[in-house]
């Protein structure tokens, strides 16, 4: 996995990995739309 991210790196891209606890623990669904919520305004395009 960490060469696997290494080379996705190198070619351009943004790596977020997640660990199993945090997704199966209490609040585990709060966590991925908190983030996906952030990521999503990160990469907003511009209004026109």
């Amino acid at each position: 996995m960490v060469a696997e991210d290494r080379r996705l790196r190198l070619a351009g891209y943004e790596i977020y990995r997640f660990g199993g606890w945090e997704l199966t623990a209490p609040g585990g669904r709060q966590l991925l739309e908190s983030f996906f919520t952030s990521l999503l305004a990160r990469h907003q395009k511009p209004a026109l």
